[in-house]
């Protein structure tokens, strides 16, 4: 054990052992409730006491912890009624070793708390705040580098005003795990010295192994003590950690959710210093109606009784030596420094100090359950449990959540149990997107149960334990069909006969792609679901409604008012979709050969955008009236003829081997379109006479997916004369951007009046992004647990797109119909599509405004 070189510090006794709690109703309430709170504490400080307020913070461990810090931090440094000159900043503990920036605590202060003050315009000198120097080597040099600058700010300043920590879920808080502390019994030793100190202390739990901490002497020298708790980290740990039932404490604040916060006035917390004495007490799961209604009522006693007499300051005790300090009781009632190395550090800090344990309210009336049907399958592993995962992270899922995995072993025969499906399906994607605290976490909330459809027992045991798991609370379901769509009847009717929850909770299923493979097995599909799922209890998905430009459409086009006047015939010459992969059919050629792109692209995908593009305002922006809208522009779109189109195969396809094997079946070359150029007509006042163009293709030069509006042309012998038309660009992906392609005047000094070229108007979403953005699954996903369906394809809305194409789909797959036109790997596409786009009228500029191919769709 490494210790700086420190002098006997001065502790802070009260009265019995002081714990407050501050309920969160929410991630949001947690951050504004946490930062108003230190935030009170200083400014009340301030405003009796000269000198400097010392804070000491701490970073914690996993993405989840961490973003929750952070976002506590960045609040608290844009609070008002701060003087931040007034504060010195110190690190709890910081990470030694890391391998990215980002991983060490000193930048998540700098990046969220000394930026929020720096943004407010606030001063807060850089010789205040007090962090280790982690280029300097060994360890041990580093260690006792930071503990000589920590003691002479304590011994210029005093003991620590305020530290905040958090408890992780081996009990350890800062950097004092209890893993590393029991392995030399020398360790517990140098954590609770009488003097001030730094250490090097080790983990293998949780990432970045190698830390630096102060010592628990430090820490129990501060006046007041924030311990976070949330998401994974259970008020139960706090009982486990210290004796401590926190259903025992005098509660801050109640449930009720915090007005957004600002930054215009100081920020207050009222709470109350009138706490008992506490006892180690046995923790209770949950309290009655009528124990929270007490509760709520002695909350506002308090809070009346500290207007009355408001709490004396805290009385500092200062000595030489710890024999002659005052002590309080301690919960197991043994002298603290008699203890030796107990489960939590935490139980030594608590018993001087005056705790206030900040944590995330747990619904104790409503459990979660997202059942995964078909969990071994690709699309689970790929999309849908990694969108769980993120979800997890960003803290958007319920805080009482649980996810059962499920499918038939007799076709996954390496899958037996949790473990199994950890390790040999899921682990390799979400490694990538966590760290190891989080992965750790949320496998905690994964279950896994063997199911078969048929199986009334099998299905009888997974109800039995997601009653088992909601233990009595109100049972609400999200059962996720990552499926092959001919098992969705036989999965509905399983869920109701055998999983149903209601009347004691709701019941959602999500179903995947493809509805059906044209206009009557799409009819089949929703009569089939319909006898045994309301309308509002399906949720279809289609992904691409979820993406970032896509969720923009109906902002850009009815919030800006002036905008959505161009979206008109009288203006618009042309709309164009297009869709381009730069990859094959590899890895799913059987799939995608029973369907061909217009059913795997066109008639879902790129047809759902289409309405966004072309619908008329909707009465409100609930899901049903949008939804209206949507289906209503469906049935004005005329059916799609051969002559209409222009349907492709790449080079090469009928040489892979999955395809080679269907054609030795149907003894004839593949037929399957990988590429489509289709030109639609909507039969409305507002579109009427405009081409709306449809292009989506395989093996093409490049991964995009682009919306355009091409406007008319100025007439040739208008003011500017022949120009380029103007057009509106809305490129879904990739980098999500809107863009408006106008004329301008040439710059010069020899310009004339007339002399004017193309420029771009350019809106960077990207630029607006805060933190990652969701994936189109996490944003659906999310939707469902809140019940809204405004993302969500409706039944009538899959029938109106077959409808659409169903009789093209017919004449392409007869007997008689065409071969698929050739075209290279890599390319545009068949020239017969630019000839079919360029007969709309549509043309392709350079960027200088030059009419002719040498801009594609990809700027």
């Amino acid at each position: 054990c490494l210790t700086a070189a420190a002098r006997p510090c001065h502790l802070s006794s009260v009265p019995g052992m002081g714990v407050d709690r501050i309920v969160a109703a929410s991630e949001a309430d947690f951050t504004k409730k946490a930062a108003v709170h230190i935030a009170s504490c200083i400014q009340r400080w301030q405003s009796t006491r000269p000198g400097c307020f010392v804070l000491g913070l701490t970073g914690t461990n996993g993405h989840i912890r961490r973003s929750r810090a952070a976002d506590v931090f960045r609040a608290l440094g844009a609070s008002a009624g701060i003087d931040w000159a007034r504060v010195i900043v110190f690190l709890v503990d910081e990470r030694y070793g890391f391998d990215r920036r980002d991983e060490s605590n000193d930048e998540l202060v700098r990046q969220n708390l000394i930026a929020a003050i720096q943004e407010r315009g606030s001063s807060f000198p850089d010789e205040h705040y007090i962090v280790p120097d982690v280029s300097i080597t060994p360890v041990s040099e580093c260690v006792g580098d930071y503990g000589r600058r920590l003691v002479a700010v304590l011994d210029k300043h005093g003991p620590p005003n305020l530290v905040t920590l958090g408890l992780a879920a081996d009990l350890s808080v800062a950097a004092i795990f209890p893993e590393w502390y029991r392995a030399l019994p020398d360790r517990w030793a140098a954590a609770t010295s009488r003097s001030y100190g730094v250490l090097a202390t080790e983990t293998t739990r949780f990432e970045v192994p190698q830390r630096i901490s102060v010592n628990l002497r430090v820490l129990r020298s501060a006046e007041m003590i924030v311990v976070f708790l949330g998401g994974a980290c259970p008020v139960e740990l706090l009982h486990n950690s210290s004796g401590v039932d926190i259903s025992d404490m005098a509660m801050v604040d109640s449930l009720q959710e915090s007005t957004p916060m600002t930054h215009e006035e100081p920020a207050t917390l009222s709470f109350s210093h009138n706490v008992q004495p506490l006892r180690g007490a046995p923790l209770r799961k949950s309290k009655s109606s009528m124990e929270r209604a007490c509760d709520e009522i002695l909350h506002q006693e308090c809070v009346q009784q500290q207007k009355l007499n408001p709490p004396p300051t805290l009385a500092r005790v200062k000595s030489a030596d710890d024999a002659h300090m005052k002590r309080s009781v301690s919960v197991s009632g043994v002298d603290p420094d008699e203890e030796n190395s107990p489960a939590s550090p935490l139980s030594y800090v608590m018993k001087y100090c005056y705790v206030t344990v900040v944590h995330l309210h747990e619904d104790k009336d409503n459990h979660n359950s997202i059942v995964v049907f078909g969990c071994a399958g690709d699309l689970a592993k790929k999309k849908t449990i990694p969108a769980i995962f993120n979800l997890y992270k960003c803290r958007t899922l319920p805080t009482n959540v649980h996810i059962i995995c499920c499918d038939d072993l007799t076709y996954h025969n390496d899958i037996r149990n949790i473990d199994d499906l950890w390790c040999r399906r899921l682990e390799q994607y979400l490694q990538p997107e966590g760290l190891n605290t989080d992965l750790h976490d949320f496998r905690e909330l994964l279950r896994f149960s063997p199911i078969k459809l048929d199986d009334a027992a099998a299905m009888a045991t997974l109800d039995g334990l997601l009653r088992g798991l909601s233990g009595g609370m109100r049972d609400n379901r999200i059962f996720y069909l990552a499926q092959p769509p001919f098992l969705f009847e036989q999965s509905v009717r399983s869920i109701r006969q055998h999983c149903w929850s209601e009347p004691h909770g709701w019941v959602r299923v999500i179903v995947e792609k493809p509805f059906g493979r044209d206009l009557a097995s799409a009819r089949d599909l929703s009569r089939k679901l319909a006898a045994f799922l309301a309308e509002q209890q399906i949720f279809r998905i289609d992904h691409y409604l979820a993406k970032t430009m896509v969720l923009n459409i109906l902002t850009l086009r009815f919030a800006n008012r002036e905008l959505g006047r161009l979206f008109h015939a009288d203006n618009v010459a042309n709309v164009r979709i297009t869709f381009k992969e730069d990859i094959g059919v590899e890895g799913r050629a059987g799939y995608f050969n029973n369907y061909g792109i217009i059913r795997d692209i066109m008639q879902n995908h790129l047809l759902q955008l289409l309405t966004l593009v072309t619908m008329e305002a909707p009465a409100s922006l609930r899901a049903e009236d949008v939804r209206n809208e949507k289906v209503k522009v469906l049935k004005q779109i005329r059916p799609v003829g051969l002559d209409d189109c222009v349907v492709g195969q790449y080079e090469g396809y009928q040489e892979d081997p999955d395809i080679q094997k269907i054609n030795a079946e149907k003894g004839h070359p593949s037929k399957c379109p990988t590429f489509a150029t289709c030109v639609l007509y909507l039969d409305n006042e507002r579109w009427s006479g405009v081409p709306l163009i449809l292009k989506a293709g395989k093996h093409l030069e490049q991964r995009s997916t682009i919306m355009r509006l091409q406007f008319k042309k100025a007439p040739p012998n208008s003011l500017f004369g022949d120009q380029p038309q103007n057009e509106l660009v809305m490129r879904v992906q990739p980098n999500e951007a809107i863009y408006y392609r106008v004329l301008a005047k040439t710059p010069g000094i020899s310009s004339r009046a007339h002399e004017v070229r193309r420029t771009v108007l350019d809106l960077d979403l990207r630029k607006l992004e805060v933190g990652r953005p969701p994936e189109a699954y996490e944003k659906l996903i999310h939707d469902v647990l809140k019940g809204e369906s405004h993302n969500f394809v409706r039944a009538d809305e899959v029938e109106e797109g077959w409808r659409i194409f169903d009789p093209l789909l017919r004449q392409l797959e007869g007997d008689d119909a065409p071969l698929p036109v050739q075209y290279p790997k890599g390319g545009r596409g068949p020239l017969e599509s630019d000839k079919l786009i360029n007969s709309t009228g549509f043309r392709r500029y350079t960027k200088t405004g030059v009419e002719g191919l040498a801009q594609d769709d990809f700027d």
